[in-house]
């Protein structure tokens, strides 16, 4: 029953990371990627988010077996932290690649924009983190 847990979790972390880079990345949707010219908006948001989404593996693991609070707490930041990672992977690829901005200025740029739905994000997460 753990095992379907852990996947039940892992295949909610993974949709919501989709869903989250989906919406707050929406805006640049219709630009084109610099590193795969024919690549779709919605590839590059699933490919990004499976490859990333391999970091919760070790958090869902070990789900049981530290205090939840704190468990429930590292599983929202690093949610956070990884669609920030999407997030600044979509960015670079359809936006600042195509022009010059400067490290901090893609970091800014993602987070004004991606600001509301992290906050929900991070709440389905953290809320959702206590049923299971």
């Amino acid at each position: 029953m753990k095992f379907y847990k852990n996947i039940l979790l892992f295949i909610y972390l993974y949709g919501l990371l989709c869903f989250t880079t989906y919406l707050s990345m929406y805006a640049y949707s219709s630009e084109i990627s610099s590193s795969c010219l024919k690549c779709s908006y919605e590839r590059d948001i699933l490919l990004s988010s499976f490859y990333v989404s391999f970091l919760f593996i070790p958090l869902i693991i070990f789900h049981k077996k530290i205090n939840k609070w704190y468990h429930r707490l590292v599983i929202v930041i690093v949610f956070i932290l990884l669609v920030l990672l999407n997030n600044y992977k979509i960015f670079a690829d359809r936006v600042s690649s195509w022009s010059s901005y400067s490290f901090l200025d893609e970091l800014l740029s993602i987070w004004s924009i991606s600001y509301p739905y992290l906050t929900i994000g991070s709440l389905l997460v953290f809320f959702f983190n206590e049923i299971i």
